[in-house]
């Protein structure tokens, strides 16, 4: 794809630019018109953030900071991270194959369960390390905040590309009785929600929040495999709060939350087909089943044809289910003395995900899978911070983290394909599988701290540094068996076959502990995914320092400019693919990848102007990674490695103006440059390799990008929005529109032009009316019913279709509550 616009920034072009932003900005208060009575009485909201630890406001936070309020997204009807990412430019949260696809700027994680995401999520302050926990439903939040650009000396570790913030809702000490219940209703899929928010002050010094939550959906795609909408979805979701004030400097917030999340099905379809290759016998099966098999596109964009009904189970039989069940709690203590707060944030994650899914895609019953996650995680941060009277401020402190996570994968072939008399597998044999085993343990310990340095009164530079160790103990093994996901059975086992010279002394060994059945399956998993029975015991540390430089200067009250220097890491990992090792054990190159780093400057302003009704903010920004985290699939195997380096740069624009004090407009924009500097190692795509056409300059099956932009990066995003509020003598009435658009960009990381997603525009709008204690709202998303998706793979084993996750169509909806 053509390059339209290019920016070229240096450390040394920053500080200018901001300045020359700042300058006209700060001259144009002089020339407002005095305002009128009406004016001065509309004002814009002040938004406080913690973005950086601290509590300040929007105007004076020197970083890149996108807030948006947990009223408004009740308003939307919005639930989850996926929709949320909708609205803010430069982010990306959406499903994918095998994780969850998560991007700021452009920069985020490959489909591999070793990785570490590049975009730290917290809850309440703590750490959420799996990219499934992006999915996870969301309720009764106070404020989400999303962080763009690396976070190194704050947050530490995995946050790259940026950190999202979410700051669920609390109690105050000596509140009344007070909340909301309420019920939302969305006739199209059939979704029903009904809520429950309770809080209250318990005794002089204690108060309690209780919020809950239970959802259903029938789902918005069309299975004509099994006759069925998809994804059919139970939520269920409880938190409660405990604020205690023992003395008047110590605050105390416990929290508990509780989610259960279950389906059947997934948001799948097939988005394109490329007819360059033979035809796979897959497909001519597929026709054969369905005649009307083929691209989802038009009428028939949310219509799925994937399933495996020979693995269906139960009663009703089903095939493709998911589970997650999560246990989360934290406590938060706060001692405020004269000049300084101390702080301590302990929290505890429980985290268990289970999917069976169809992985071939197609309506033959051909491979299974069966994937399990579990974590348990503890965190520990205990930090200072100051508020001296002088021109030196300081905040600070450690952090202590340790992670068990365990992950199983089971993944299974049927010979037959559930509808062939005979098995096309070796021998004959019917269901073979392979199960993946991958236990890790993960310590981090982290000491931060931020200098804060007055130079003049308005001016101020901050110097931060961070220092990090990492350990990460692996315990991999593949076992090769027969049965199903559900009834597998072990027939070969590393210690079985190592020390293999090759490979026919690896099926040789097969042969002689599983019987006929050991080698057809042995022979069936080294034959079409190149995967051997392997063992890997291995322990790795990495330490770093990660330092920032801020300069920030608060030119006015209603404004302030800064520039920032600052690094970061993503730590290093073991490939989970259990394609890593050779026929006698000893592991591939891959199966093990190196940290990421990157190096970052960026320069803003921001403004509040016009009497406080009009807020603008404007942002300059570089990154540039080394020795990227990357992954592709061929197809058959999976590409994994420290193989590239990114150049990230570009312009992001936000502002809100109030016409009145009843009508509000805003909107954000982003542009983004994105190219990679060096790539000679990424995957060949599936078509490349049986075109022949895949360059052969980096080793076989592998070609240079370098030059090219990424996936999951527009190169234009952004929003506009109207809204209205007025007070009628009887009743209140809140409205609002809002368009959200994005430009052209990949969705696999082999940008195979079949993975290839055109620019669009959606709109999203409520109308909510309030009367005392009974309120009722509309709600629209996606209203020009555009269909697009967050990821796009090819189906295994069946070169030329490719599969993607579909987003949500145009959905409309209402609610009704009555608060108290």
């Amino acid at each position: 794809m053509n390059q339209k616009f290019r920016l070229n920034l240096s450390g040394a072009a920053i500080l200018p630019i901001a300045i020359a932003l700042a300058t006209p900005a700060y001259g144009q208060v002089a020339d407002v018109p005095a305002e009128t009575e009406a004016e001065r009485e509309a004002r814009l909201t002040t938004v406080t953030v913690t973005a950086r630890k601290r509590d300040e406001t929007l105007i004076n936070a020197p970083v890149a900071v996108t807030a948006v309020s947990g009223a408004e997204l009740e308003a939307q009807g919005v639930t989850n991270l996926e929709q949320i990412s909708a609205r803010v430019p430069g982010l990306q949260v959406g499903r994918g194959a095998q994780t969850s696809n998560i991007f700021i700027r452009g920069v985020g994680s490959g489909i591999n369960k070793g990785f570490e995401q590049s975009v730290g999520l917290y809850v309440d302050g703590v750490y959420q390390p799996r990219s499934r926990q992006f999915s996870q439903s969301q309720f009764d939040l106070q404020q989400v905040e999303v962080l763009r650009g690396p976070q190194g000396v704050l947050f530490g570790k995995n946050t790259v590309a940026g950190a999202i913030k979410l700051e669920t809702a609390s109690p105050e000490v000596g509140e009344e009785l007070n909340g909301w219940v309420g019920v939302t209703w969305e006739p199209e899929f059939n979704t029903q929600s009904y809520s429950g928010v309770f809080s209250a002050g318990l005794a002089d010094n204690l108060a309690g929040r209780l919020a809950i939550r239970y959802t259903t959906t029938d789902g918005y795609v069309e299975n004509r495999v099994f006759d069925r909408d998809e994804a059919e979805r139970e939520d269920m979701f409880a938190r409660a709060t405990l604020a205690w004030q023992p003395t008047e400097s110590l605050n105390v917030e416990t929290k508990l939350s509780y989610l259960e999340m279950d389906g059947v099905g997934k948001e799948l379809t097939i988005n394109a087909i490329d007819d360059r290759l033979p035809t796979p016998s897959t497909i001519a099966l597929s026709q054969m089943l369905h005649p009307d098999f083929g691209v989802s596109t038009g009428d028939t964009a949310y219509v799925s044809f994937s399933g495996n009904p020979a693995f269906r189970v139960g009663d009703p039989p089903i095939s493709d289910t998911e589970t997650t069940e999560s246990l989360s709690g934290s406590v938060k203590a706060e001692w405020e003395f004269d000049n300084f707060t101390l702080t301590s944030i302990t929290g505890y994650s429980s985290f268990d995900f289970a999917q069976h899914h169809d992985v071939d895609f197609l309506p033959v019953s051909f491979i299974h899978n069966l994937d399990e996650e579990e974590l348990d995680m503890f965190s520990q941060e205990l930090r200072i911070a100051t508020d001296w009277d002088g021109r030196i401020n300081f905040l600070g402190g450690l952090y202590y983290e340790n992670q068990d996570a365990y992950i199983e994968e089971t993944t299974a072939f049927n010979g037959t394909f559930g509808v062939l008399p005979t098995s096309i597998l070796p021998g004959g044999i019917v269901n073979v599988a392979q199960r993946t085993f991958f236990d890790q343990q993960a310590e981090t310990i982290a000491l931060f701290g931020e200098l804060g340095i007055d130079l003049t009164d308005s001016v101020t530079l901050e110097l931060g540094l961070r220092y990090s160790e990492d350990e990460k103990s692996i315990d991999k093994s593949v076992v090769v068996g027969a049965g199903t996901p559900r009834d597998f059975v072990g027939l070969v086992t590393p210690a079985d076959t190592i020390g293999s010279a090759d490979l026919t002394e690896y099926l040789t060994a097969a042969a002689t502990v599983g019987g006929a059945d050991g080698l057809n399956s042995a022979t069936t998993f080294a034959a079409l995914l190149n995967r051997f029975a392997a063992d890997l015991n291995d322990t790795r540390t990495e330490d770093h320092f990660d330092p920032s430089v801020k300069l920030r200067w608060q030119y006015a009250d209603n404004g302030s400019a800064y520039i920032s220097y600052s690094t970061g890491y993503k730590s290093g990992g073991y490939n989970f693919s259990p394609d890593t090792a050779e026929p006698d054990g000893s592991p591939r190159p891959g199966h093990e990848f190196d940290d990421e780093k990157v190096t970052a400057w960026e320069a803003g302003i921001k403004h509040q102007f016009m009497g406080d009704r009009a807020r603008i903010g404007a942002v300059i920004f570089r990154s540039e990674l080394e020795d990227l985290q990357v992954t592709s699939w061929s197809g058959t195997s999976f590409v994994v490695g420290n193989a590239a380096e990114l150049q990230v740069q570009g312009l992001e624009l936000d502002g809100q103006f109030l016409l009145s004090d009843e009508i509000e407009i805003g909107g954000a924009f982003a542009y983004l440059d994105h190219e990679f500097q060096s790539f000679p190692g990424a995957g060949c795509s599936v078509i490349e390799t049986g075109l022949g056409t895949c360059p052969d300059s980096a080793g076989v099956g592998t070609k240079d990008l370098a030059g090219e932009r990424g996936a999951f990066a527009p190169e234009f995003s952004g929003n506009v929005y109207l809204a209205f509020n007025r007070s009628f003598e009887n009743f209140d009435l809140n409205a609002r529109i809002g368009a959200n658009f994005k430009d052209e960009m990949f969705l696999d990381g082999d940008l195979d032009p079949n993975a290839f997603q055109e620019g669009y525009t959606k709109f999203d709008a409520h109308v909510g009316v309030e009367f005392g204690r009974y309120g009722f709202r509309v709600f629209g998303r996606n209203l020009t019913d555009e269909a697009t998706y967050t990821a796009s793979v090819d189906a295994p084993l069946s070169p030329g279709v490719y599969v993607g996750w579909i987003e949500e169509p145009r959905v409309i909806g209402a609610e009704g509550r009555i608060n108290f």
